[in-house]
């Protein structure tokens, strides 16, 4: 328990500020913008990882790390199996006990994940009638050079724009793993083009 009460004051110390920065202003070379935000989102998600959070402890430990992450929709607990066993907030506990092995769209991650553990980043999905358009990041829980357990975070892609500067410009597309995964207005045949390498993929972006 005092463990647990240090890391989440430590947390709190590295990231208080957090929920009081302006957005970033939009450079020439987008990827410094998108890099930085991504960076910062799995330094929360490390700081999770690193206390080796079980689903009777992973709320207590994560959200206070979480709670200023702009456009935070939720997060998880994965088992090593890709078994949800526990939520960030109540309000999604239905999906405890749901297999991840279900969705199609993850398993390259799955399979990324057995074959070398680490951070990763999916492309931004296209959202429901019932969830918004949302960013999955995920980090393992490593012990005796296994994944024991996977932590999630889900933000709003909404937010990520914002914060690196896509909102304001007059058209993107971002591309990830050869499809199409958000694009907004239409770009002339001379966009500019930042390719950025994250954890487990290769977005392209292309703006003006």
């Amino acid at each position: 328990m005092k463990r647990i009460v240090w890391f989440v004051a430590v947390a709190l110390f590295m990231y208080g500020s957090a929920a009081n920065a302006k957005d970033v202003v939009l450079t020439d070379d987008l990827g410094v913008n998108v890099t930085a935000y991504f960076d910062g989102m799995f330094a929360k998600l490390k700081m999770v990882a690193d206390v080796k959070p079980t689903a009777a402890n992973f709320r207590q430990i994560a959200q206070p790390v979480f709670k200023n992450v702009r456009g935070l929709f939720g997060g998880s607990l994965i088992d090593d199996q890709w078994v949800i066993r526990q939520s960030l907030f109540a309000i999604h506990a239905m999906a405890r006990g749901f297999s991840l092995k279900k969705v199609a769209e993850l398993q390259y991650f799955q399979a990324k994940m057995a074959q070398a553990p680490g951070p990763q980043l999916s492309e931004p999905g296209h959202g429901s009638l019932v969830q918004p358009r949302l960013i999955a990041l995920r980090y393992p829980v490593m012990k005796d050079g296994k994944v024991v357990s996977i932590v999630s975070m889900m933000v709003r892609t909404e937010s990520f724009l914002q914060a690196v500067g896509l909102s304001k410009v007059k058209a993107f597309r971002i591309t990830c793993l050869g499809k199409v995964a958000e694009t907004r207005g239409k770009l002339s045949a001379t966009p500019r083009v930042a390719e950025v390498s994250l954890p487990s993929t290769i977005w392209r972006i292309e703006y003006e």
